[in-house]
């Protein structure tokens, strides 16, 4: 924690320091861990040009997908350490992963400094419009009375709708049958017509058609109600207390990057991710803007990654 009372410090003498006098003064490019059009890929084409426009040099984005974000998340981990290369994450390369692929080439609380947490996206428990069930308390019913006779949709093993189903099926004693999709696009077509139950879904995919009808909302994921779907409980909230598995995303940069330019990063960070503009573009994809500092997204990186191994690990997902 020392860290980030040196980096706050730091901030107040930035003007005065020889690192942060001179930074930046060409090109900073954003890492994205995955292909584009995708959640984090929106937020970072969203962020580069209002950064671009307040900092003064071109924001760049790159993608560089790969074993769930490691490929990308390695490449920082990497990259000097001088505030020009910056990562944006999700839960995956930052926690998940490292109880999943036994050679991870970094170790992220060794090799990252956190500059902001973003906010989340929380994930929808989206079913069949036919399945009898309108709550997780009759979802749960269901499930006692036909263990693995209820399926749901994830977008492949080990990804956050995986685990979120583990996570149910945990929490509340019960046997689900998860069936990978490549995509939620994919999957929710399928939930629609009654081939699969239900799925975990991210809002950009699934949020048209439960708005149309087609799919229906029995609950999300975080801790929160979703803005977009008001009247949508929460699984913490319909008797399974704790539960949450939303997709976040933060912003790191590569370790003993100085800490007067990851204070400053943060503090520019937070301040267009907080103006209505930008909450208002992203809100239209289903993602809550809560900007946090680099302490809190630690916070939560540090919570998950024991959580998330407990999930795997009880589940008995192989290794990848």
């Amino acid at each position: 924690m020392r860290r980030f009372s040196i980096a706050l410090a730091a901030l107040l003498v930035a003007g005065s320091s020889p690192a942060r006098a001179e930074y930046p003064d060409r090109a900073i490019q954003i890492v994205v861990p995955y292909t584009p059009a995708g959640t984090v890929d929106l937020l970072a084409r969203a962020l580069a040009p209002r950064l671009t426009a307040a900092w003064g040099q071109p924001v760049v984005i790159v993608n560089r997908p790969g074993a769930g974000g490691s490929v990308g998340a390695e490449f920082v981990a990497k990259s000097a350490p001088d505030g020009y290369t910056v990562f944006i994450s999700t839960n995956s390369p930052l926690t998940t992963n490292l109880a999943l692929y036994p050679s991870l080439g970094y170790e992220p609380l060794r090799d990252f400094e956190p500059v902001i947490l973003a906010g989340e996206n929380s994930l929808v428990l989206a079913a069949n419009p036919q399945l009898p069930v309108k709550t997780v308390k009759e979802l749960i019913a269901l499930a006692k009375t036909k263990p693995g006779g209820v399926s749901y949709a994830s977008v492949g093993p080990a990804s956050l709708a995986h685990l979120a189903g583990a996570l149910l099926s945990q929490m509340a004693g019960v046997k689900l049958t998860e069936v990978p999709y490549r995509t939620s696009a994919q999957s929710v077509l399928d939930t629609e017509t009654g081939r699969i139950d239900m799925q975990f879904g991210t809002m950009a995919p699934v949020l048209p058609h439960v708005l149309a009808g087609k799919v229906k909302a029995i609950a999300v994921t975080s801790l929160k109600r979703a803005a977009v779907l008001p009247d949508v409980p929460t699984l913490d909230e319909s008797g399974l207390p704790g539960f949450e598995a939303s997709l976040w995303l933060a912003v790191v940069a590569p370790a003993k990057t100085p800490p007067e330019i990851v204070a400053w990063l943060e503090q520019e960070t937070l301040k267009v991710l907080g103006t209505p503009e930008m909450k208002e573009k992203l809100y239209q994809t289903g993602f809550q803007v809560r900007p946090k500092g680099a302490k809190d997204a630690w916070t939560r990186v540090t919570k998950e990654i024991e959580m998330f191994k407990q999930i795997i690990d009880q589940a008995g997902i192989p290794k990848l």
